[in-house]
């Protein structure tokens, strides 16, 4: 039932309209009479109040000033003037106010009966239009994590044409994602998901597949800001937000306590795809198939390691043709898979033969038959063959009747080198390790980035951090670290180099950050550790 209120300064229209009119045949109740605008104003800040019957002409605060005041703290009420004055100057103010109607005094009851069910009538309309605002607000606030879910979809999915709207629909969903920030994206793949979802009710795949996207969430959570949803059955993306320093073993950590908790406590057998960093939430889309891509390319060191990443560096300055093949080719012949050099290959002969005249057209074939020997001597394989003779490939390719010959002899070529990868996968990997191991050994005292280390062996930051630890059971940085102490313990046994020397030495450029490092690895500290050797060394 609605509220209602009389405001008027004589007692006989007050209890008039109290008595001679039907309130309750349009639902609505009044609940005081009051004889000025000051009373008035101050009961409808104490009260709920719907609609307000006032005089205009009143003694304290008329009806005019009363109305401006309610309509400034309460636009929703309804306001009716009555008054004994016709004045035009009385119903424009009246106008100006926003009142619902003015009816003149003496008041006829039929006149109010009309204007106070048209008063009812808007009412009811706006509650209606409330309650169905409400509702749908409700209803779309339940919603929230089905929409947030269908937009990751649709960020790893689709092209936005306007990234301004992307912005408002992740602010609008309160999506904690920016273009300030750096990123990587996760991709968890239960491995034979249909044997391990099949044999389950519907119920218990739906309770699985949260039960798998919690434990990524928890596992993200405890190292960054995380996004983990289900883009398909069995596979899990997680987007990380990351620092600007060194992030790769962070990667890794994560990526193997995902393994520890899905195949080690699950029995769920996973692999796991990493994208390189990237800024720009318009890379989300690439950095899913980058990532999805590192599983399905299965650059790995062996099939047993589960976590994948991108082998070599993405440029984003990879625009033209020959920068393009390169990538191609350089990926699926790192990784010795002859079917997809084969793809690669007929694929890019078809470009060459259709889009480029002659002159281009031999320009391109040269640089595709020269390719694998840069491959080769790029990534420093001592085993080499005829095929790394620069001088007798030319010879070959010049001896090649039409571009199908040469197009048969650079695919002869291609699955030499493949082949020849595949089978050195091992010895690569532990010549790779070995070259990091000895440019540490080298640089210690120097700043070394694991970013610097990657470049020198043509490789990600990630894939170099995933390589190390498979190989050497330890990090990047753990193996610098013990490189560092150990080369500092030999001079802490020298008792004429200062120990703030000792610190510059080795590479560290606070000596209390040194000072607990050293305590942390060995126990005690840099000048305990001196006065034990010194005293053995007297004995």
């Amino acid at each position: 039932m609605y509220k209602a209120i009389i405001v008027d300064d004589e007692d006989l229209v007050r209890q008039g309209l109290r008595k001679h009119f039907d309130w309750s045949e349009h639902n609505i109740e009044i609940v005081a009479d009051l004889s000025d605008g000051q009373k008035a104003f101050q009961f409808v800040k104490d009260n709920h109040v719907d609609l307000v019957l006032t005089d205009v002409l009143m003694p304290y605060m008329d009806g005019i000033t009363l109305a401006k005041n309610l309509r400034e703290l309460y636009p929703e009420i309804k306001i009716i003037f009555i008054s004994g004055h016709d004045d035009v100057s009385y119903l424009k103010n009246a106008l100006k106010v926003e009142a619902v109607d003015y009816i003149l005094k003496s008041i006829d009851l039929d006149e109010l009966k009309d204007t106070v069910s048209r008063v009812v009538n808007t009412m009811n309309t706006e509650n209606q239009s409330k309650k169905t605002m409400a509702d749908m607000e409700n209803l779309l606030n339940q919603s929230f994590p089905l929409l947030q879910e269908r937009f990751f979809i649709t960020m790893i999915r689709d092209d936005f044409e306007d990234p301004n709207i992307m912005k408002e629909r992740i602010e609008f969903l309160n999506i904690p994602l920016n273009d300030e920030m750096y990123y990587c994206v996760l991709v968890v793949q239960i491995q034979r998901i249909y044997s391990k979802f099949h044999v389950l009710s519907e119920r218990e795949r739906q309770l699985l597949s949260l039960q798998i996207q919690n434990e990524c969430t928890e596992v993200g959570k405890q190292y960054s800001d995380t996004i983990c949803f289900e883009n398909k059955q069995g596979e899990y993306v997680m987007i990380l937000s990351l620092s600007e320093d060194e992030y790769e073993e962070t990667l890794l950590e994560v990526s193997e306590n995902i393994d520890k908790r899905l195949n080690g406590c699950m029995n769920l057998p996973v692999s796991i795809g990493i994208s390189d960093r990237f800024k720009g939430l318009e890379n989300i889309k690439t950095s899913y198939e980058n990532a999805a891509n590192a599983i399905s390319k299965r650059y790995l060191l062996d099939d047993e390691l589960t976590i994948s990443v991108d082998k070599y560096e993405m440029d984003e300055s990879l625009k033209e043709y020959k920068e393009r093949a390169e990538k191609s080719l350089q990926e699926c012949l790192s990784c010795g898979n002859t079917e997809q050099v084969s793809e690669v290959l007929r694929e890019l002969f078809n470009i060459i033969r259709e889009k480029f005249h002659h002159d281009e057209e031999q320009n391109l074939m040269i640089f595709l038959l020269l390719l694998p020997t840069r491959i080769v001597t790029d990534i420093k394989i001592n085993k080499k063959s005829d095929y790394s003779n620069q001088r007798m490939i030319l010879e070959k390719f010049l001896c090649c009747g039409d571009f199908e010959e040469q197009c048969l002899l650079i695919q002869k070529l291609y699955f030499e080198v493949a082949t020849l990868m595949s089978s050195m996968s091992k010895t690569y990997s532990h010549t790779i390790i070995n070259q990091v191991r000895k440019t540490i050994d080298e640089r210690f005292k120097e700043q070394i980035s694991i970013s610097t280390l990657a470049k020198d062996v043509y490789l990600t930051p990630t894939y170099l951090c995933v390589l190390f630890k498979q190989v050497t059971g330890t990090t990047i940085n753990d193996y610098l670290t013990l490189t560092r102490l150990e080369k500092a313990k030999k001079l802490l046994s020298d008792p004429y180099i200062k120990l703030y020397d000792v610190c510059y030495e080795v590479g560290y450029l606070s000596p209390s950050y040194f000072s607990r490092l050293f305590k942390k690895y060995t126990g005690i500290s840099p000048s305990e550790y001196r006065n034990v050797a010194i005293a053995s060394s007297e004995q």
